[in-house]
């Protein structure tokens, strides 16, 4: 029966004189797998909410798992209430932008209107005035120098002040709409789908080696699923540190998978990884990934997941 579970492997030496028969066990994987990953979010976890039953055959385009996204959901609605309410303020500010330039426009007008005014009244000869009439006219001309100059720096720094407050309301509004379009596209992660036709297989957890399942919370980068390709598969197969010693490349082994327990194949020892790695779920101790390939031209379907026993008949035992 397909199972999708990651084992404990261990080499099992039974004594017989100076030889030993060797059993390993092992898993089939694929080479070529679609694997879906937690997203980032702005918290450091996020729940899975729905996946693709496992076993079932996911369709190119289909949905595979769902995060949770109701809090970026929210900050979307939020950002989408900002940049309205941003949008308006810059009408308003348009609009009052374009009232302040009238009337700073309308009060140069004036003032240049009553400058050439003064101008001409303070160019009548003192002869043809009376005294104080003259002085007067003096001090007119003398005051709207002094009010046109106020009112053309006036029109200067309206028009500086309406140009900053339309920029910066303008810089606001691309800042909602950049951390919107984070949001969406952050969203759309939270759904993904499958890129390719196979069965979905679920992952397990990192720390206690449980699979994965709908409601647990995952930190990002957490593997949750994977369609693998039914091309190229392989049996994977974890040798303890104590054992690693008795493996030899492209030894011959007696493979039988767990499903179809009277079907006798042959795999080849292929790949004995160079560095250990601890597998927390398994103890302290370290372990040597294998890889074996068998001809997958069967007559009965082999899946990604299955589990798989190899036997290496007459290994040296040291």
């Amino acid at each position: 029966m397909y199972q999708a579970i990651i084992l404990v492997f261990s080499l099992l030496f039974m004594s017989h004189a100076s030889m030993a028969s060797a059993i390993l066990s092992g898993q089939v994987k694929a080479s070529d797998n679609q694997t879906f990953y937690a997203p980032k979010t702005g918290s450091w976890k996020v729940q899975v909410q729905w996946m693709l039953p496992e076993g079932d055959v996911a369709q190119k385009g289909d949905l595979v798992v769902v995060f949770d996204s109701g809090t970026i959901q929210s900050e979307i609605d939020q950002l989408q209430a900002s940049l309205i309410s941003a949008e308006e303020e810059l009408h308003r500010i348009k609009s009052s932008n374009d009232q302040s330039l009238l009337e700073a426009s309308y009060a140069k007008k004036r003032t240049a209107l009553l400058l050439t005014k003064s101008r001409i009244d303070a160019s009548v000869s003192a002869q043809n005035l009376s005294q104080y009439d003259y002085k007067k006219n003096q001090l007119e001309f003398e005051k709207s120098v002094i009010a046109d100059a106020k009112s053309q720096e006036t029109l200067k720094q309206t028009k500086v002040a309406n140009n900053v407050a339309l920029t910066k309301q303008q810089i606001t509004i691309k800042k909602y709409q950049q951390q919107l379009e984070f949001n969406q596209n952050k969203f759309k992660k939270m759904s993904v789908y499958a890129q390719r036709s196979g069965p979905v297989l679920y992952a397990n957890h990192p720390w206690n080696g449980e699979k994965v399942f709908v409601g647990m919370t995952a930190q990002p980068s957490w593997k949750i699923a994977e369609i693998p390709s039914l091309n190229g598969l392989f049996i994977e197969a974890w040798v303890h540190e104590v054992d690693h010693k008795n493996l030899l490349l492209n030894s011959q082994a007696q493979l039988r998978f767990d499903a179809y327990p009277k079907a006798a194949l042959t795999a080849k020892l292929t790949q004995i990884s160079t560095q250990p790695e601890a597998q927390k779920e398994w103890g302290s101790d370290v372990y040597y990934r294998t890889v074996f390939e068998f001809d997958g031209n069967t007559s009965f379907k082999v899946l990604p997941g299955m589990s798989a026993q190899l036997e290496f008949i007459g290994a040296v035992h040291e």
